[in-house]
């Protein structure tokens, strides 16, 4: 099998030379002398060997891949590479409980499609291998990822290690929560590791774990990068954090947490964060959840069959990709016919009304907010939430989540298998602190007088940076104002 359509029947993605460097020196650096020369290391979903071609001659290394034209390419990068089924296959020296580390980026998607390639017999042999999926009565569209993870369990010995490149999914969905609680019934978690880029749109980490039942289990080293864009220095700052006491790079943070804390909970590193940037402010601020100021939530229709179509003197439609830095963007809103499915009287907008965008990395994870100015009736699209307030300033509330506080907060209730998203009893949980009234008003003063007369002259290049040089003016000192308050 070697052809293009096997990337998507076999739900490959293919791990860059950096990530793969940095997934073996992640577990090297935490396992020590258990992971010495000679150790046995095996992947049992190797693609053309990059995890396997870093380990370097000292151990021995043994690879397995189902695609016979990406088999023989990774053949060079191990000692034993076979062409065969990672899951099910019967190989020579590859027995259960043998290896000292399994290395894994597996295939993430549903079983289904892969199921015809593993014969008439294979659902049976699958549900007698794998304890995961003991009651599944989909096996279909159950996670092809999950069944990966427990064939890196079977192939470690006691106190073995493993790392896995895993869907940020795994980590912060609450469907995912049975199975990451099964995984830490069987193993430590030494480090999550939230990695740069995405493996086909997908947001991904790395787990390291080591098999084991000790009572004395470490914490987990659970790391994210600071700020949004993290350059290739990153990965230098996660290794400098996993092999020093340091807590913070310039690119990377820091966090431990206990293995007991992990049960019953995500462990995606952002969402970590956020709960410890809380508590720091809850310590000197009085903090509030958003929802007891929220009067109203809705976001846009959803039409299943129909497209809207833009009617020229219709009711504008506020779309993610309206919400701009500065504010929304009216100059190509698309109109719809008024009062009609993709108008409805829910999700009308007011003026003062705060727009969240709810989903996407390019838009959620971009924090994009504005408040509504208009005087003339509007509506939102289905990916825009409705935010509405009684007695907390909606301008507010805009700076507030633009700071570091409100960015660490909707990133770490952001999930999704794939597309990041935030639901409402999340966006009703974000804390925000109580500050005066007069405080609050004044920021929608400034907003008014320095940022908005130069957003609605936005379409000149110039203009538009300097409106939003005033705008992060704003946000910073807001954070300079919650920082005092915090001494």
């Amino acid at each position: 099998m070697s052809n293009g359509g096997n990337a998507k029947i076999l739900a490959q993605h293919f791990t860059p030379p950096a990530v793969a460097q940095l997934v073996w020196d992640a577990v090297h650096t935490l396992a020590g002398k258990e992971l010495g020369a000679g150790a046995r290391v095996i992947d049992p979903a190797a693609g053309a060997g990059a995890l396997l071609g870093v380990v370097g001659r000292a151990y021995q290394t043994t690879g397995i891949e189902i695609d016979a034209g990406l088999a023989e390419r990774g053949r060079s990068q191990a000692d034993r590479f076979y062409t065969g089924d990672g899951l099910l296959g019967t190989l020579p020296e590859v027995a259960d409980e043998t290896f000292d580390c399994v290395l894994v980026n597996p295939p993430f998607g549903k079983l289904g499609p892969m199921l015809p390639l593993l014969g008439t017999d294979g659902p049976g042999r699958l549900a007698q291998r794998f304890e995961l999926l003991d009651r599944q009565k989909q096996m279909r569209s159950f996670p092809v990822e999950l069944l990966f993870i427990e064939r890196a369990l079977q192939l470690t010995r006691p106190t073995g290690w493993i790392a896995l490149i895993l869907p940020e999914g795994f980590l912060a969905n609450s469907r995912r929560q049975g199975a990451r609680d099964w995984l830490l019934a069987h193993a430590e978690v030494r480090a999550v590791v939230a990695l740069p880029g995405a493996f086909n749109k997908v947001q991904t980490a790395l787990v390291v774990l080591r098999r084991s039942k000790s009572l004395t289990r470490p914490k987990a080293r659970l790391i994210a990068p600071v700020g949004k864009r993290p350059s290739e220095q990153y990965a230098q700052h996660v290794r400098l954090l996993l092999s020093a006491s340091a807590r913070r790079a310039p690119e990377a943070a820091l966090l431990s947490v206990g293995q007991r804390a992990l049960c019953a909970q995500r462990w995606d590193p952002r969402f970590w964060q956020g709960r410890a940037a809380v508590r720091r402010l809850a310590s000197c601020l009085r903090l509030v959840p958003l929802g007891e100021y929220i009067c109203h939530l809705t976001y846009g229709p959803i039409v299943t069959g129909s497209r809207p179509q833009h009617v020229e003197t219709g009711v504008p439609v506020i779309r993610q990709g309206d919400i701009a830095e500065t504010g929304l963007d009216e100059r190509a809103l698309l109109c719809v016919a008024p009062a009609g499915a993709h108008d409805p009287p829910r999700s009308r907008v007011r003026p003062g009304d705060l727009l969240l965008s709810r989903s996407g990395a390019g838009a959620l994870g971009r924090n994009r907010l504005a408040v509504y100015l208009g005087s003339k009736p509007a509506n939102v699209g289905c990916f825009v939430d409705l935010i509405r307030f009684e007695g907390l300033n909606p301008f507010y509330a805009w700076f507030f989540f633009k700071t570091r506080l409100g960015r660490e907060q909707i990133a770490a209730y952001a999930n999704g298998v794939g597309t990041p998203n935030i639901s409402f009893s999340e966006i009703r949980a974000l804390q925000i602190a109580a500050l005066p009234t007069a405080y609050q008003d004044g920021l929608e003063r400034r907003y008014r007088e320095q940022v908005w007369p130069l957003h609605c002259r936005r379409e000149r290049a110039d203009i538009r940076a300097e409106a939003e040089r005033c705008f992060r003016a704003i946000v910073g000192d807001l954070e300079d104002y919650l920082q005092t308050r915090r001494q």
